[in-house]
């Protein structure tokens, strides 16, 4: 059996942690260590860390590439597993992480669902939609979500970690996914495993969200060398449907039919392949709708990303 810690990366978080650490400490299977990296211990979310038991680390990161490594190195666990400041794992997140992992030896890290909690608004429900997280079964998956992930040390050792992209905080998950699958390990998909979430409740504040998420999908597989991967091609496919979408409804201007035709053409394709996805009306209709509502500011961010320039080193 494995020992395992539970980290968080914070930034000024001292508003919202003291959920989530709680729900740390009431776990079945105490963890081995609580971790919390800020960027300096000056930050207030130090002193409230430290009244729940947690060892404080400054990671002085400007993003959260650098915050995981900073954990990384600071682990002295089997097993470490990451959660966000305003997630709540339920009671029994621990034992199950560290049951995959002793159980599935050819596992270098696992997730679980992501529940939504907290304000229920439409750009909350547009958010919960977009992540795929809760149509997943227990088994074999393809990656990790980054507030609900738990790793084999070794395993995180082995790939070096995660990409050294100073100033950039999102798709991290992405990419340690696919370099633990490049270097053989499988990742473990655990229904029972879930970290309950707070989701944007506001739509300019999602759009932000997924602007940046755009951006960094794209400079991350940049910085990697991954542009000739699958992914990196269906990321830069986003952008084109959008705007084949928008061809068509000019096109409409002059040519009603043919304009409308050009239109429908990406809303029937990705209907088309989501429904062979899920398999499920239901669980394939309201995922598209979001998808087309979120798939603006997205294709924004990844122009973005092909134009940001990507950080030295």
């Amino acid at each position: 059996m494995g020992t395992i810690t539970v980290a968080i990366c914070a930034r000024n978080a001292q508003d919202i942690i003291r959920d989530c650490l709680q729900s740390v400490r009431n776990q079945t299977v105490a963890p081995d260590e609580i971790i919390v990296a800020v960027d300096e211990l000056s930050d207030p979310t130090a002193d409230v860390a430290k009244e729940y038991g947690a060892r404080v680390i400054a990671s002085n990161a400007t993003g959260l590439y650098e915050a995981r490594n900073a954990v990384l190195k600071a682990c002295a666990t089997d097993y470490l597993a990451f959660t966000d400041a305003d997630c709540l794992l339920v009671p029994e997140w621990v034992e199950r992480a560290k049951h995959v992992l002793d159980t599935h030896p050819e596992a270098g890290a696992g997730t679980g669902r992501h529940p939504a909690i907290g304000r229920k608004t439409f750009a909350s429900w547009l958010h919960y939609m977009w992540f795929l997280v809760e149509t997943r079964e227990t088994g074999e998956t393809d990656g990790v979500i980054g507030g609900n992930s738990y790793f084999r040390t070794s395993a995180l050792r082995r790939v070096g970690g995660w990409l050294k992209l100073p100033r950039h905080s999102a798709a991290e998950d992405v990419y340690i996914s696919k370099a633990l699958h490049g270097a053989g390990y499988k990742i473990w998909f655990e229904e029972g495993c879930a970290a309950q979430h707070h989701y944007e409740t506001g739509f300019r504040s999602l759009c932000r969200k997924s602007i940046m998420m755009g951006k960094d999908i794209v400079v991350m597989m940049r910085a990697a060398g991954w542009t000739n991967d699958e992914l990196y091609l269906y990321t830069l496919t986003i952008p084109v449907l959008a705007a084949v979408f928008l061809a068509g409804l000019l096109v409409m201007c002059l040519m009603p039919p043919v304009g409308l035709a050009i239109a429908l053409a990406p809303l029937l394709a990705t209907f088309a392949f989501l429904l062979k996805k899920f398999r499920s009306l239901r669980m394939t209709i309201p995922r598209w709708f979001a998808r087309w509502i979120v798939i603006w500011p997205y294709s924004w961010g990844i122009l973005k990303g092909l134009l940001s320039p990507v950080p030295k080193g």
